[in-house]
């Protein structure tokens, strides 16, 4: 009976620790090439680091759309439509960065893929 919650035990202190870098994860690996605001024609973008990229470069913009109407079984629901691009501005922070829609209809939380063309 001791031995059953050992894995239990393993878990619970595995979150513990991992909850103290947890908003670094989320950024890096959620958040990172989101748009976060947007403004008429200016968006503000999440990014994992600043760094790598270059100001006045142009990146595609995708959408996550649902199609409820798929029945196969293991066939997924979910596409990734592109939606415009956007041309990176200044860097506002290590995080964030301000750009502008150069074509399409980008909206708030649209995903930015960071590869230029």
């Amino acid at each position: 009976m001791k031995y059953a919650f050992r894995p239990l035990i393993i878990i619970a202190l595995s979150l513990i620790f991992l909850s103290g870098c947890a908003s670094q994860v989320y950024h890096d690996y959620i958040m990172s090439g989101q748009i976060v605001a947007i403004d008429d024609q200016e968006v503000l973008v999440c990014v994992s680091d600043t760094d790598s990229l270059k100001e006045h470069s142009v990146f595609n913009v995708y959408r996550t759309a649902y199609d409820a109407s798929v029945t196969a079984e293991g066939e997924s629901g979910y596409t990734r439509e592109f939606v415009g691009k956007i041309r990176l501005g200044e860097k506002k922070d290590k995080h964030f960065a301000n750009a502008v829609v150069v074509t399409g209809d980008v909206i708030q939380y649209d995903m930015v893929e960071f590869a230029d063309d």
